[in-house]
């Protein structure tokens, strides 16, 4: 599990309540992370059959990052809309 998920929670559904973005699909997409970043992703369980074979893309829905001053930076991307409207 991501542990930064686990820190930020609820900033995060904050800001999918104040944006009306769906929470419970956010908090189930695939999540990459790094030091002080989360990008959640899109994956279509009924692409990809062949894992890393099959070069089917998981798009970016949200990014979220952690500034230098500790504050939580939200940026949406051309799928959030698509993958996380209510």
């Amino acid at each position: 599990m991501c542990r930064l998920f686990d820190e930020w929670n609820s900033e995060i559904k904050s800001y999918c309540n104040m944006n009306q973005l769906s929470y419970e699909k956010l908090q189930k997409m695939c999540k990459s992370w790094g030091k002080n970043d989360i990008a959640f992703q899109y994956v279509d369980k009924n692409k990809g059959k062949m894992g890393l074979l099959d070069e089917t893309p998981a798009p970016v829905v949200l990014w979220v990052r952690k500034t230098e001053k500790g504050n939580l930076i939200f940026e949406q991307t051309e799928y959030t809309q698509k993958y996380l409207a209510q």
